[in-house]
C-alpha cells in the first residue's frame, strides 16, 4: 500500500512539474530568438519588418518577415529621383522580403519523441513576384525547411535543406533557350548558446546550365566545413576559427568550334583566423589541381595569403565601419563620382590597425606552364609606428620590410612577348635582345640563371631596395641590349 501511494505521489509530482518545466524552456526558447532577431535587425542589409511570436504552455508559433537591402534601395531610388530639370520618376526597385514560419515544441519530452528543451520546424517563403517565380520553378515546394533542436543548455543543432528542381526556360528573342538543373543542398549547424560558438558543414551535389546553343557550365561536389569561436562578447560579428570551401569540378564551355573550354578540378578556399589574445590571424590557401584552358593545364596552381598580427578589435571597427558605408545611399552616389570620398571614413581605422604592425604576404603563388612551374611568395610588414607617424607617408616607407622571391621559367618570359604575325628575323632579333638584357642581369647579380629557371628576391628594409642582396640602381639595370644579327 505504501509503495503504491509513493509512486502515485511521484507521478503526481511529476504531472504538476512537467508543465513548470514546459513554461520555463518555452521562455528560454523565446529568449533565444529575440536575441537572435535583435543581432540580424543590427544589420545595415537586413531589416525585420515583422515578427509575432505566441507563446503557449507546451509550444509556440512563430512567424518573421526579413526585408533585404529594404531601406538601401528606397533611399537610393530618393536620390536618383531629385533631377535638375522635371522628369519621370524612376521606379523604385522593390526589396526581397523572405518569411520565415515556425512551429515549436517546448521540452522536455517535445513531441513525445525526443529530449531536448525544444524543437522547432520552420519553413522559408519569398514573397512578392519573385516567390511566385520560384514556386514555380520549384513546383510548389518550399525554397528551405530547417528542424532544429534546443539543448538544455541553450545551444542547439539545425538542420536544413532545400529542394532539387530542373526547369526549362522558354526562348529568348533570337529563339535560343536554356535549361538549369539544382540538386539541392543539405546543411547542418550545431550552435552554443548566443551563437558564441558553432560548427557547420553543407553540402551541393551539382548546378547545372545549358542552352540551345552548346552553352554548358557545370558546379558540382560543392562543401563547406566551418568552425567559428565569438571572440569577445561585445563584438557579436567578430569570430575566430576555420572555414573550408571546396568544388569537386567547375567547368564552362561555350560550345563554338573556336572557343576554348574551362576546366577546374579540386578547387579548395581553405581558411584559418586563429586567435592570440587581442590579435587575429587570417591565413587563406586557394588553389585547384587542374585548370585546363583549352588543351593546356596550369595546374596545381595556387594562391595563398595571409594577415598576421591583426588587432581585432581595431579590425572590428574597420569592419563596422565599411559596413555603415556601403549601405549608405548618399555614400555610393558620392563615391561613384569620386571612389576617395566613400573611402575617406575607413582611413581613421584602416591608419589605426597599422599601428600594431600587421604583415601581409602573398606566401604562394604557383602554377605550371608548358616550360615548368612559376612559383611566387612576397610579404610587407610595418615596424612598431608610434600615433603621430602614421599619418606621414616618408615615415610609413622607412618603417617598411618587405621580401619577394620569384623563380620563373626562362622560356616562359620569353614568350610573353609574343610571335604574332612577325617575321622569322624579327623574331631572332627580339630573341637576341632578350638573351642579351638577361646575361647582363645576371652578370649585375641581379637574376641567377638555374637550369632554365630565373630566380631573384628582392628586399626592401630600412628604406633601401636590394636584389639578391645587391642595392639595386635602375640607371645601370640590365646593361645595353644591341644585339648583331
Amino acid at each position: 500500500m505504501k509503495k503504491s501511494v509513493a509512486i502515485a505521489l511521484a507521478a503526481g509530482a511529476l504531472v504538476l512539474a512537467y508543465p513548470a518545466a514546459a513554461w520555463m524552456l518555452g521562455r528560454q526558447v523565446e529568449a533565444a530568438h529575440a536575441e537572435q532577431y535583435r543581432l540580424l535587425a543590427e544589420q545595415p542589409y537586413t531589416k525585420v519588418v515583422a515578427r509575432d511570436y505566441q507563446r503557449g504552455l507546451f509550444g509556440a508559433t512563430e512567424t518573421v518577415t526579413i526585408e533585404l537591402l529594404g531601406d538601401l534601395l528606397r533611399d537610393f531610388a530618393k536620390a536618383r529621383n531629385v533631377p535638375a530639370a522635371p522628369a519621370a520618376p524612376t521606379e523604385t526597385p522593390q526589396p526581397l522580403r523572405l518569411t520565415l514560419r515556425s512551429t515549436i515544441q517546448h521540452g522536455p519530452l517535445p513531441g513525445l519523441t525526443t529530449l531536448a528543451a525544444a524543437v522547432a520546424d520552420s519553413e522559408l517563403t519569398v514573397e512578392g513576384e519573385p516567390g511566385e517565380k520560384l514556386a514555380a520553378v520549384l513546383g510548389g515546394q518550399k525554397p528551405l525547411l530547417a528542424h532544429t533542436e534546443y539543448r538544455f543548455t541553450g545551444g542547439g543543432v539545425s538542420r536544413m535543406s532545400s529542394p532539387a528542381f530542373a526547369v526549362d526556360f522558354p526562348a529568348d528573342a533570337e529563339g535560343k533557350t536554356s535549361s538549369a538543373a539544382w540538386d539541392g543542398i543539405r546543411m547542418s549547424v550545431d550552435f552554443a548558446k548566443g551563437m558564441r560558438h558553432y560548427t557547420m558543414q553543407a553540402e551541393a551535389p551539382r548546378l547545372e546550365i545549358k542552352d540551345s546553343a552548346g552553352l554548358r557550365v557545370l558546379l558540382s561536389g560543392l562543401r563547406l566545413d566551418g568552425e567559428q569561436q565569438r571572440m569577445f562578447d561585445d563584438e557579436p560579428l567578430l569570430y575566430a576559427g576555420t572555414q573550408k570551401f571546396t568544388v569537386a569540378q567547375f567547368e564552362v564551355a561555350n560550345g563554338k568550334e573556336d572557343g576554348e573550354a574551362l576546366l577546374l578540378k579540386q578547387v579548395v578556399y581553405d581558411v584559418a583566423m586563429p586567435a592570440n589574445g587581442d590579435f587575429l590571424d587570417i591565413v587563406a590557401r586557394t588553389g585547384a589541381e587542374t585548370v585546363q584552358f583549352g588543351a593546356h593545364d596550369y595546374g596545381p596552381a595556387h594562391y595563398d595569403f595571409s594577415f598576421k598580427h591583426l588587432h581585432a578589435r581595431t579590425l572590428a571597427k574597420l569592419h563596422r565601419a565599411f559596413m555603415k558605408q556601403s549601405a549608405d545611399p548618399a555614400a555610393l552616389a558620392a563615391g561613384e563620382a569620386n571612389p576617395a570620398k566613400m573611402l575617406a571614413p575607413l582611413a581613421e581605422p584602416a591608419l589605426e590597425l597599422l599601428k600594431y604592425s600587421p604583415e601581409i604576404s602573398v606566401d604562394r603563388v604557383s602554377f605550371r606552364s608548358p616550360h615548368g612551374e612559376a612559383l611566387i611568395a612576397a610579404r610587407a610588414r610595418l615596424g612598431e609606428l608610434k600615433p603621430e607617424e602614421i599619418s606621414n607617408p616618408l615615415v610609413l616607407l622607412g618603417k617598411l620590410d618587405a621580401s619577394a622571391d620569384i623563380a620563373l621559367p626562362e622560356a616562359l618570359l620569353a614568350g610573353l612577348g609574343g610571335k604574332g604575325e612577325a617575321g622569322a628575323e624579327e623574331v631572332a632579333m627580339r630573341e637576341a635582345m632578350f638573351q642579351q638584357q638577361l646575361a647582363g642581369f645576371a652578370e649585375q647579380g641581379y637574376i641567377q640563371r638555374d637550369g632554365g629557371v630565373l630566380r631573384t628576391k628582392i628586399a626592401f628594409a630600412n628604406g633601401k631596395l636590394t636584389i639578391n642582396g645587391k642595392p639595386f640602381n635602375p640607371l645601370t639595370m640590365g646593361g645595353e641590349a644591341r644585339p648583331t644579327m
